[in-house]
């Protein structure tokens, strides 16, 4: 429970990096945010056409023509601008403390599961409809995280003061309000799948054990990084050391019984009515006894 309450720093090292390029580490959330900067790079630069990006964001029109690489490519479209580079800065705080939380592995394709799974549920909506809706830039991926971060970290505390969950419910319902007022059915869909993706997907992983409304699903090994051999084989040691301890447990109960009778024998019939055997028997007990009493 103390979990819910409080968080170690983002800032703190200990994400295990990919790779590293000079004294930089190279994590999930670090390449995220080189390829976020990148992309504002390269739409400064590529000319007013803009003709790479239009190649990668999400249009579900271009995506039903078989241009599938826009489900993965939509959040590599960011202009450079001050809201994105502080859309950045709250990726790699949130970002820095989910990977932290979950390991390399599992963050990448919890991030991959953020902008394709999103992608799919738009481009579905658009078979029947027509959206008109294009998507591009990180700000839908950074609000499933910022739901995720909420999701463990529920009372966590913002600027100034608000808990996470509140900042997840003002954003998340000004985003809503928009799509309302907007009429745009598309972007309701969006929001909602990104909400959804979040939440279960966090759970699936093993987290915000506390959202027992939100429905869990069984994940491959590979994504969630755990091994089914080295669980199986942790399984085993376990159940060899609970049947070690059982015979240990049958072993010191047997014994004790064994020593009652001496006792007995000696509150009857005395000291010099015990064998050899019986008095070592006894003999090592209550040296026994002496070392437990010394510890």
């Amino acid at each position: 429970m103390s979990g819910r309450y409080s968080y170690s720093s983002s800032w703190a090292r200990g994400n295990e990096p990919w790779f590293r390029v000079g004294r930089i580490e190279v994590t999930t959330t670090v390449a995220l945010i080189s390829l976020g900067i990148l992309s504002m790079l390269v739409w400064a630069f590529e000319g007013r056409k803009h003709e790479f990006s239009n190649q990668i964001f999400l249009n579900p029109d271009k995506v039903q023509d078989g241009e599938i690489w826009r489900l993965v490519t939509w959040p590599l479209v960011n202009r450079p601008d001050i809201w994105t580079i502080f859309l950045f800065f709250i990726l790699y705080i949130l970002g820095n403390q989910l990977e932290n939380l979950m390991g390399r592995r599992p963050f990448m394709f919890f991030l991959l599961a953020l902008t394709v799974l999103p992608g799919v549920g738009l481009f579905l909506y658009s078979l029947n409809n027509s959206t008109g809706f294009y998507l591009g830039s990180m700000r839908e991926v950074e609000l499933g995280i910022l739901i995720a971060f909420a999701a463990q970290y529920p009372t966590a505390r913002f600027w100034p003061g608000v808990p996470a969950w509140g900042i997840v419910s003002v954003i998340f319902g000004l985003d809503m309000l928009s799509a309302i007022s907007n009429r745009s059915g598309a972007q309701a869909i969006m929001l909602l799948c990104i909400a959804t993706t979040a939440l279960i997907g966090f759970r699936s992983f093993g987290y915000a054990s506390d959202l027992h409304w939100v429905p869990k699903v069984r994940l491959p090994a590979v994504i969630t990084g755990t091994s089914p051999q080295r669980s199986r084989r942790a399984s085993r040691k376990t159940q060899k050391r609970k049947h070690l301890r059982s015979v240990a447990e049958i072993r010191d109960e047997s014994a004790e019984q064994e020593i009652d009778l001496i006792l007995d024998q000696v509150a009857k019939s005395g000291v010099t009515s015990l064998s050899d055997n019986q008095r070592k028997k006894l003999d090592q007990y209550s040296k026994k006894l002496r070392k437990k009493k010394d510890t």
